[in-house]
């Protein structure tokens, strides 16, 4: 499976935020943001050289402060 350089990228980029948003929820404050996602991971499967691949994350928060999520990168 041949996966294009922006989907690599954009996976990266999920997985640091699911990082950081994951260690905020973390918190021991109760009155913190948590965040809930729908899944974690996705796979693709085989797929054609040069194909372009997309997959949201849906998630949510389940806390009871408001979740700030900010200063999202690629890489």
């Amino acid at each position: 499976m041949k996966v294009s350089r922006t989907t690599l990228q954009m996976a990266l980029a999920v997985i640091a935020v699911l990082g950081f948003c994951l260690g905020q929820a973390q918190a021991a404050d109760t009155e913190a943001p948590k965040i809930q996602f729908s899944e974690i991971a996705h796979d693709f499967g085989k797929s054609a050289p040069n194909q372009e691949l997309k997959h949201s994350f849906t998630f949510k928060n389940t806390g009871k402060a408001m979740l700030i999520i900010q200063d999202v990168k690629a890489g």
